[in-house]
């Protein structure tokens, strides 16, 4: 029984031991000078004796937290052990002490406090105490300040990169723009402008047999890279389906429409203006899904909205399409766009709009395709006073020869 009373004795002490909270260790601090405030100090902090050499070498090996200096060192040693302080990170807490009966030198800016003449224990305690939890919150920002900066430095790196994605994103995407087209009937000129480096608008000329031609153009929501995807998947959509030649052209519509809907995230969408001109360039069937009405400007300043089709695709598994049908005739120009270029906006925040965008085409009817584009470019960038576009542009002018 006694041996075993022993034993459970000697266990319970042990748990408790166990248990019992450890005792912080006090704060590191380096005494340059005479004893003073010593005995004041003793179980605030752990208080070492040193020489301004020894504590210069302290100081850049970390893990002091006050340097208790005596002002009337000689002035090469005290500033030097200011210095060492000064270029810590953290810095330590700097006091300075002095009898009273000396003329202190010009310590402003470089001290946390000074203590002058005989204080009381309390008094000297409390200061101490105080400028600690100063150092210990200076500690505490210059590691936030450390680690933002580390994560500036981050961010920075990873921008860099991202810039070089997109550099090379917007390389590949205009590579996929189609090259210039040489019809016998038809004088094609265009220009996109992203909003980005990439973006959602989409526009495409596939030659078809017998010198027809098909002409596309979309507008993905959004904007950057998601939109640009997109964007690049309804161009592929696009090209698959012509080359099935099964169906009419708003079938056509409709199939892209159901690849559109099944491989879109919810919620997202785009219109699509498709169109075909036969080989005379005397006839336009189009479908248009939900895009901006394109216009035929006739010779005469009359002009023709092409409307007919259906929904945005990817809005109904199920929508249905309707095609138009114009006759060209020679000198008619066809003026494709997207919303960047009609929602422009001014000064004012008020759009450039449909009606404008005619007026400049009826002004430019008589030029060359390119001329009559930049013309249309030139008067929208003049309505917005130069100031930046808001999304991506895309403007193609047509004209029949």
């Amino acid at each position: 029984m006694g041996a075993a009373v022993t034993i459970a004795r000697a266990d319970r002490r042990a748990a408790v031991r166990r248990k019992a909270p450890a005792v912080a260790a006090r704060p590191r601090a380096l005494a340059v000078g005479p004893a003073a405030l010593r005995e004041e100090l003793r179980g605030i902090v752990d208080l070492v004796p040193s020489t301004p050499d020894e504590a210069v070498r302290a100081i850049a090996d970390g893990g002091v937290a006050l340097l208790l200096v005596d002002a009337a060192l000689p002035k090469g040693r005290l500033h030097g052990l200011l210095a060492a302080a000064a270029l810590r990170e953290p810095r330590p807490a700097v006091i300075a002490w002095t009898d009273g009966g000396r003329r202190l030198p010009s310590l402003a800016g470089r001290v946390d406090d000074v203590i002058e003449g005989s204080v009381p224990a309390a008094e000297a305690r409390a200061r101490v105490s105080a400028t600690l939890r100063l150092g210990r919150y200076l500690g505490e920002i210059a590691g936030h300040k450390a680690e933002l900066a580390l994560l500036r430095r981050q961010m920075d790196v990873q921008a860099r990169r991202m810039a070089e994605d997109l550099r090379l994103a917007s390389g590949i995407q205009r590579s996929l723009l189609p090259a210039p087209v040489d019809h016998p009937h038809l004088e094609i000129a265009r220009e996109f402008l992203p909003y980005r480096d990439i973006g959602g608008d989409y526009y495409d000329f596939v030659p078809l047999g017998a010198a027809g031609m098909a002409l596309a153009l979309g507008d993905v929501m959004g904007k950057g890279v998601p939109a640009a995807l997109l964007a690049a998947t309804l161009k592929a959509s696009v090209r698959s389906h012509l080359q099935t030649g099964e169906g009419s052209w708003q079938e056509l519509v409709s199939r892209i429409n159901r690849m559109f809907w099944e491989v879109t995230p919810v919620g997202l969408f785009a219109s699509l203006f498709f169109g075909v001109v036969d080989a005379a360039g005397r006839v336009l069937d189009y479908v248009n899904a939900g895009h901006f009405h394109p216009f035929v400007l006739r010779r005469d300043g009359q002009v023709r909205d092409l409307d007919e089709g259906g929904a945005v695709l990817g809005l109904l598994e199920e929508a249905e399409y309707a095609r138009g049908r114009i006759r060209l005739q020679p000198g008619d120009q066809i003026v494709f766009y997207t919303d960047g270029v009609i929602e422009r906006a001014d000064a004012e925040g008020e759009f450039y709009g449909i009606e404008r965008l005619k007026d400049a085409a009826r002004r430019s009817r008589g030029d060359a395709a390119r001329i009559a584009l930049y013309s249309m470019l030139g008067d929208l960038q003049d309505w917005s006073g130069g100031l930046p576009a808001e999304d991506d542009t895309t403007l193609i002018v047509v004209k029949v020869r």
